[in-house]
């Protein structure tokens, strides 16, 4: 039977495992900025601390500019963080350290070009570093400081005659190794999210689109996603708009109070009850802030519209302003009202830029980025206080607007449109370390209506084999669980797998996800064949474990996987998930030696229970 104890401590690792013994880093010194800036050490925990910059030294009028903080990296020996476009995110990104160097993005969204997370390692261990921003920021190396600030175009703050303005927080978790580092700040942010039930859901996207989706065909797969357990059918975009099947999402969106009765005739809320007959909840989609080029909202309500400096519509509403606000506000009220959704896929599928430079929204031409994002934390906030029994999920192209700061205000982030095998375990070794794995949300590969060359699988045929399948499963259930397949065509052994992997999820993934860490066990798989091709990650909450373990192509025999933070004198079961066989090993074995699959699988996952 499992013991209950002291927690496992992740940040200090097991000596077999750490290369750098004996390193013990001191904790950061964060200066501010300027003379205008005060920092106020805002959240402290173990091996984390959060610093929150006040503009405090200006005059009414007075721009500030958006620098945040000044991180000390005594005995800088690298420093690395992570690039990141569409269907590439979580690119390894190494910083040149003999020369200044700035990491920036200047598209809108935080994780549009680079992720806003360094990992630097000093002479005594590891620091990790986030700037809790989802529009535009900076780091900036300067010998051994690193300056991290927003961009200021578009986010420079006007001191004005109220309270004095409070900026962007910088985080900092640091450990004796990168995975500490990371696991530390992981559980520091994890502290200041909000949370909610880990609903597994079945989305329509991939396999449907907009082009192929009508109450039939979502019905039908809501019915099989109800008998294999899944607990939410959740219906992506092409819903709304005017009423002609052949419309495209993209020029529709904004036009949320339309629904395109083309394809749905009887409405939304019938849909959603007919979704619950079938013993399923029902959640949907909306790109809330976006405004397409053919909707009617652009005509109806300009007022809204976030402008460039000359005049040009910038494609969404200004959350800088009230009225924006407000607008963006009903409108997701007003979906969850009226169909009882119990999860939101909040998209946002565009590059804002400096943001809107209009004079009659609230804000003033210089701050339409900044006031952008205070607005959209302000509205979801509004709406989580408002709808608690809802999950709010954010994507963005995928994973182009995942940060800290967001992340205190959403339930779950999409880590990327592509989810092949490769590409969600290269994804899944980053976002470990910046996220806990409660707001991770992955897809097992998706069954794509359109093209992609990695994408293609068809759990159809005969010619996807069980081993592969379960692999692709697996690669998913380290965090929150979803599937994008036509599962009223999937084969009837798949399907029955996939039932098994549900239970497994429920049984011993689910309760270790509501307040786990995941730490990479290695280095991180690349695209095409290159990186680490034995993936392996730990699940840990209090003194319960899971490991998984994948081979990637091309690779040899499986190599031990050495579990991390184990007591050495406690004695393990250890249970192979797939076949449930069980063995007893003591820590200090499982250190030494490692975990081992058999040759003929490909992935595997065990869990680890202190005996009693």
């Amino acid at each position: 039977m499992p013991a209950t104890g002291p927690s496992a401590d992740l940040t200090a690792p097991e000596t077999t495992l750490d290369r750098t013994t004996g390193r013990s880093p001191a904790e950061p010194t964060v200066r501010p900025p300027s003379a205008e800036i005060e920092l106020s050490r805002t959240r402290s925990g173990p091996g984390a601390a959060t610093w929150t910059p006040v503009v405090t030294a200006a005059a009414p009028g007075t721009a500030v500019r958006p620098d945040l903080a000044v991180v000390q990296l005594p005995g800088l020996v690298r420093l690395v963080g992570f690039a990141s476009s569409w269907g590439m995110e979580f690119q390894p990104l190494p910083v040149p350290t003999g020369t200044a160097a700035v990491v920036e993005t200047t598209a809108g969204r935080s994780s549009n070009q680079a992720m806003p997370w360094l990992f630097a390692e000093l002479a005594d261990g590891w620091y990790a570093i986030t700037v809790h921003w989802s529009g535009n920021w900076r780091f900036s190396l300067d010998g051994q400081r690193l300056h991290v600030g927003l961009r200021p175009e578009g986010q420079t703050t006007t001191v004005g005659d109220g309270p004095l303005p409070t900026l962007p927080a910088v985080s900092v978790g640091w450990g004796a190794d990168r995975p500490a580092a990371a696991a530390a700040l992981v559980r520091h942010l994890a502290a200041s999210g909000p949370t909610a039930p880990l609903l597994t859901e079945w989305n329509h996207w991939w396999p449907y689109e907009d082009a192929e989706i009508t109450e039939d065909v979502f019905l039908a797969n809501a019915a099989v996603a109800a008998d294999l357990g899944l607990e939410v059918a959740v219906l992506d975009a092409g819903w709304f708009g005017r009423s002609d099947a052949g419309s495209d999402w993209v020029g529709q969106r904004g036009d949320w109070d339309l629904v395109n009765t083309a394809r749905f005739p009887h409405g939304l809320a019938w849909l959603a009850d007919r979704t619950r007959e079938h013993g399923i909840d029902f959640g949907i989609w909306i790109e809330a802030e976006a405004v397409g080029p053919e909707a009617t909202v652009a005509a109806r309500r300009p007022e809204l519209l976030a402008r460039g400096a000359a005049g040009e519509p910038l494609g969404y509403v200004c959350l800088g302003s009230p009225a924006g606000q407000e607008h963006v506000r009903r409108s997701v009220s007003g979906l969850i009202e009226a169909t009882g959704a119990r999860w939101i896929k909040w998209d946002f599928n565009l590059d804002p830029g400096d943001g809107c430079a209009r004079d009659d929204h609230g804000h003033g031409p210089g701050d339409g980025l900044l006031s952008h994002y205070r607005g959209l934390y302000a509205v979801l906030d509004a709406l989580r206080s408002a709808h608690p029994g809802t999950l709010f999920e954010a994507c963005s192209s995928g994973g182009l607007r995942i940060d800290a700061g967001l992340a205190e205000h959403v339930h779950a982030f999409f880590l990327s449109d592509p989810d092949w095998t490769e590409h969600a375990l290269t994804c899944l070794w980053g976002a470990a370390q910046q996220l806990p794995p409660r707001q991770l949300l992955h897809w097992p590969q998706s069954e794509w209506r359109g093209e992609h060359r990695f994408q293609k699988v068809d759990y159809s045929g005969t010619l996807l084999t069980v081993d592969r399948f379960d692999t692709m499963i697996r690669a998913a259930m380290l965090h929150r669980f979803g599937i994008s397949v036509r599962l009223t065509e999937m084969r009837a052994d798949l399907r029955a797998r996939l039932r098994h992997h549900l239970g497994v999820y429920d049984r011993h993934l689910r309760p270790l996800l509501a307040d786990g860490v995941l730490v990479p066990l290695g280095e991180q798989p690349l695209h095409a064949e290159q990186g680490w091709r034995q993936p392996a990650f730990q699940l840990t909450s209090g003194r319960q474990h899971v490991v998984a373990g994948f081979r990637l192509p091309p690779t040899g025999s499986w190599l031990p996987l050495h579990p991390r933070g184990l007591d050495p004198d406690a004695r393990y079961e250890v249970r192979d998930l797939g076949d449930e066989s069980v063995t007893v090993r003591t820590g200090r074995e499982l250190s030494a030696e490692g975990l081992t699959a058999a040759d003929t699988a490909t992935s595997v996952l065990w869990s680890l229970s202190p005996c009693s």
